[in-house]
C-alpha cells in the first residue's frame, strides 16, 4: 500500500514538473545576438503581434537551444523625448523715464521702417531719464518662450537684482509672468557665481518687458536670448495598413481586419477620393463574438490636387489591441463616395530583455491558447534598472561594471506547432493533473476507511474468558 501511495505521488509530481517546450507554441523566430552579453534586448516585429493568442503577449517565451525557457522581462514603452531648441537672439530696447512713475509711466510704440524696428517713447524735456527696464521684441518668434538668458557686460561684477517679467501683445495690457526673478553675478577669490537665466511658464507673446523695483540699481545688459519651450518629439511607430470592406446592410459602414492584436495608439484613415471631408466614428472588438465598442470620433479629410494634398492628422487613441475595427461615416455630407477607405494602425515597438542562459541559438516562441504570462518585472531581471533619455535600459551605478545589455535581432518566422496551438483544445496536462489529484484523494480516503475498520475490530485477546 505504501508503494502504491508513493507511485501516485510520483505521478502527481511528474505532471506538475512538466515544462513548456517550443513545440507547445504555434510559431518561432530565431534570435541572433550581437555579442556575448549576459542580457539581450529584442524589439518585437509586427509578425509577433500577428501570431500571439493574447493581446498582453503573455503567450510568448524565449528558449535556448536545449529547449529550456530562459527568464525575460518587458521594457516599459519608450517615452517621447523632449527637444530643446537653440537659444534665439532677441532685439531689446532700453526703457527710460521718470523714476517715480516706473516702467508703467513709459508709453512706447514700435514702428517698422524698411525692415527695422524703431522704438518711440514719450520723452519729456527737462526731466532726467533713468534706465527703468527693457522692452524685448519677440514678434517674429513663432513658438512659445520659456526662459530668457541674459548677458551682462564683462565689467559688471557684484550684481544682485530681482527682475519682473511681463508679456503683452499690444504694449498696453501687460501680464506678469515672474514677479521677482533673481539675477546675480558675484566674484571672489578668482571664482564667479552667476545666475542669468530667468524661467517662466511657456508663453507666446509679441513683447516682453523686464524691469526692477524702484530704487534698485539699474541692470545693464549686453544681450538677451530667448529659450523656446521644449517640444515633444514623436516616437517612431510600426504600422499595419489594411483595406476595408463595405457593409452590405449599412450604408457608410466599413469593416477592417488588422490580422493581429497590435497595441495601436495611433490611427490613420486613407480616404479613397480627393477633396473628401467626413465625420466618422470608429469602433473595435477583439473577436467576432464580442459587441462593437466605441473608440473615438473624428473629422477626416483629403483636400487638394495630386501632389499637393492636405490630409487629416493621425488620430490619437488609448492603446487598443483589438483585431477587428468598424468605421461608420456620417452620410449627411454624401459619405466617402466611390471606393473603400484604408485603415492604418500604429503602435510603439515592444521590447523585452532576456537572460542569455544556456546554449545558442535562442528562439522566440509565441502563439498558445493555454500559456500564461511568465515575465519577470524589469527591476528583477535587470539590476538597478532605469530608462535613459533615449529609451535604453541603463544598469545602476553599482551594477554597471558587471551587467551589460546587448542586442539580438529576429530572423524570419517559422512554424512550430502551427495554428493548432492557438486553438483552444483539450488540455491533457490539466486533466491529467486533476485526475491524479482525485485519485490520490480517493486512495487516501480508502486507506483511512480501512484503518478505521481495523481499529474498530475487537482483538483476539478481548474474549469472554479474559
Amino acid at each position: 500500500m505504501k508503494k502504491s501511495l508513493a507511485g501516485w505521488l510520483w505521478l502527481l509530481w511528474s505532471l506538475l514538473a512538466l515544462a513548456e517546450s517550443p513545440g507547445d507554441f504555434a510559431f518561432g523566430m530565431l534570435l541572433r545576438p550581437d555579442g556575448p552579453q549576459p542580457l539581450l534586448r529584442v524589439d518585437l516585429p509586427a509578425a509577433v503581434h500577428a501570431g500571439v493568442s493574447r493581446a498582453d503577449l503573455g503567450d510568448l517565451r524565449v528558449f535556448n537551444a536545449a529547449g529550456e525557457a530562459v527568464p525575460h522581462a518587458w521594457l516599459p514603452p519608450p517615452s517621447a523625448p523632449r527637444a530643446r531648441p537653440a537659444l534665439l537672439p532677441l532685439r531689446y530696447f532700453a526703457l527710460r523715464g521718470e523714476a517715480a512713475a516706473g516702467v508703467d509711466g513709459v508709453e512706447v510704440r514700435i514702428e517698422r521702417q524698411g525692415g527695422r524696428a524703431v522704438l518711440r517713447m514719450n520723452d519729456r524735456a527737462g526731466v532726467p531719464a533713468m534706465l527703468l527696464g527693457y522692452l524685448v521684441d519677440a514678434s517674429t518668434v513663432e513658438q512659445p518662450l520659456q526662459a530668457f538668458a541674459l548677458e551682462l557686460p564683462a565689467t559688471a561684477d557684484d550684481l544682485v537684482a530681482r527682475v519682473r517679467v511681463e508679456a503683452s501683445d499690444d504694449l498696453v495690457r501687460w501680464t506678469t509672468l515672474v514677479s521677482e526673478a533673481p539675477v546675480l553675478r558675484l566674484a571672489a577669490g578668482g571664482q564667479r557665481l552667476e545666475r542669468l537665466r530667468i524661467e517662466f511658464a511657456p508663453r507666446r507673446a509679441k513683447y516682453f518687458r523686464l524691469s526692477w523695483a524702484a530704487g534698485s540699481p539699474a541692470l545693464q545688459l549686453a544681450a538677451v536670448g530667448g529659450e523656446p519651450a521644449a517640444t515633444l518629439l514623436e516616437v517612431p511607430r510600426q504600422w499595419q495598413q489594411v483595406a476595408g470592406s463595405a457593409e452590405r446592410d449599412a450604408a457608410g459602414s466599413y469593416r477592417f481586419d488588422l490580422g493581429g492584436q497590435f497595441p495601436a495608439d495611433r490611427l490613420r484613415l486613407l480616404l479613397p477620393q480627393a477633396n473628401s471631408v467626413a465625420v466618422v466614428e470608429l469602433l473595435s472588438r477583439a473577436n467576432d463574438r464580442d459587441a462593437w465598442r466605441r473608440v473615438t470620433t473624428a473629422t477626416v479629410y483629403r483636400l487638394g490636387a495630386a501632389g499637393q494634398e492636405v490630409v487629416s492628422p493621425e488620430i490619437a487613441i488609448v492603446p487598443n489591441g483589438d483585431r477587428y475595427w468598424l468605421l461608420r461615416v456620417d452620410q449627411r455630407g454624401g459619405g466617402l463616395g466611390a471606393g473603400v477607405p484604408e485603415l492604418a494602425a500604429g503602435w510603439l515597438t515592444r521590447s523585452l530583455v532576456f537572460a542569455a542562459r544556456g546554449p545558442t541559438p535562442f528562439q522566440l516562441a509565441f502563439g498558445s491558447s493555454s500559456a500564461q504570462p511568465t515575465a519577470y518585472p524589469i527591476t528583477t531581471l535587470v539590476p538597478g534598472h532605469r530608462i535613459a533619455d533615449d529609451g535604453q535600459p541603463v544598469a545602476g551605478a553599482a551594477a554597471a561594471a558587471s551587467v551589460e545589455i546587448g542586442r539580438a535581432t529576429t530572423a524570419a518566422v517559422h512554424t512550430l506547432a502551427g495554428e493548432g496551438a492557438r486553438r483552444a483544445g483539450i488540455d491533457w496536462q490539466r486533466w491529467g493533473l486533476w485526475a491524479s489529484l482525485l485519485l490520490g484523494v480517493a486512495l487516501l480516503a480508502w486507506m483511512a476507511w480501512r484503518l478505521a475498520r481495523q481499529l474498530a475490530r475487537p482483538s483476539q485477546d478481548d474474549g469472554p474468558g479474559a
